[in-house]
């Protein structure tokens, strides 16, 4: 093999490498761009109590952005669920369920289980839980002016 093959040889293996590179980030730029323009996720703030010292731990979740059950819905339904981090405590007993929802002149009407009633470990005071309902609703969408919380269809406290 002579000089001049080994160059030739070196130079195709080179652009065949460079090729591939092209190629690679040709489609990485592409599925960026696809994943940009088709997000279906909407990144919503859930705001739980510290089990350590009495603070508020902010969490961050992408929920998705029309569910079938309504975005508000789904909300509540994962605030109900709890932190994903472990030193918070609950805003209300597990097995607490959304019953149902509505929204009327920018008042949101939720009903929950009467499971909310029984006290536990890790669970915040009830009132204090349905506060902190009502303020991460209300931060999260900005239609809502006021939450009136009930309690397997009775109000929770009244005013």
């Amino acid at each position: 093999m002579t000089a001049k093959a080994t160059i030739n040889m070196l130079k195709q293996k080179n652009l065949a490498i460079f090729i591939t590179s092209l190629v690679i980030a040709g489609l990485f730029v592409f599925s960026l761009f696809c994943y940009v323009v088709t997000k279906d996720t909407c990144r919503r703030t859930f705001i739980f109590p510290s089990a350590e010292n009495g603070k508020y731990i902010i969490e961050y979740r992408n929920l998705t952005e029309k569910p079938h059950q309504g975005d508000i819905n789904l909300y509540i339904e994962e605030i109900l669920l709890g932190s994903t981090v472990e030193r918070t405590k609950l805003l209300f007993t597990p097995g607490t369920k959304l019953l149902s929802c509505f929204e009327r002149n920018h008042i949101l009407y939720v009903n929950l289980s009467k499971d909310l009633l029984q006290m536990g470990d890790g669970v915040i005071e009830i009132r204090e839980g349905t506060e902190l309902l009502k303020k991460n609703i209300q931060q999260n969408f900005s239609r809502i002016d006021s939450v009136e919380i009930f309690i397997d269809g009775k109000s929770a406290f009244e005013k």
